[in-house]
């Protein structure tokens, strides 16, 4: 399965298990989006956090969809055309190297129809990127200060436009499946019976 995938051999070797489940989420959500946005966070954790992470990508996620659907929810209501859209998603934890804090490497997968960018960063504001940042910061169970901000990380070239009847499907899925394969390098990871170092949506 994975001979034909496009990968960063960089980062090998890998963790297999995590890059077949991660093109499992990838398949699906094409499968019900043909017209799928894949986008790169990370997530970070404040200085002073010593509370258990058990559970915290799961509130994001909770959270994120909440706000999703209020979303859809209101443009519908104030006769917006607007498209459902089922969240996706796949992550690692790992631990820096040098200060050994944990941080969260993520990919999520939306209705492009639904989302074609990130929009406004701004407070308060209904654009993809607002509504990430909110919804980690809820399930930091932070309030919406400055210092905060940056917990929420986009790295460059954070969109991937995967539409399954275009000419450069495929293309654009060998480069999105080459920066994933970060995701799934065997260092920097911490593997941990308390807390996991992988996880993605079933369906």
């Amino acid at each position: 399965m994975l001979n034909d995938i496009y990968l960063d051999q960089r980062h090998a070797p890998f963790n297999t298990t995590y890059l077949q489940r991660m093109l499992g989420v990838i398949d699906n959500a094409i499968a019900q989006h043909p017209r799928t946005m894949a986008v790169r966070v990370d997530l970070r954790l404040p200085d002073d956090n010593c509370n258990r992470n058990s559970g915290l990508i799961s509130r994001f996620i909770e959270s994120l969809n909440a706000k999703i659907d209020a979303r859809y929810r209101n443009k519908i209501k104030n006769g917006i055309r607007s498209y459902p859209c089922q969240l996706r998603y796949a992550w690692v934890r790992e631990v820096g190297e040098i200060n050994e804090k944990s941080h969260y490497h993520m990919v999520l997968f939306v209705n492009k129809d639904t989302f074609n960018g990130l929009g406004s960063y701004g407070e308060g504001g209904t654009g993809l990127a607002s509504l990430i940042r909110e919804a980690w910061l809820s399930a930091l169970q932070l309030g919406p200060y400055p210092e905060y901000r940056t917990l929420v990380h986009i790295p460059d070239n954070p969109l991937y436009y995967l539409d399954a009847n275009a000419t450069d499907y495929r293309a654009v899925y060998d480069k999105l499946t080459f920066r994933l394969s970060y995701f799934a390098k065997e260092r920097t990871k911490s593997y941990s019976r308390d807390e996991r170092s992988f996880g993605c949506s079933q369906s």
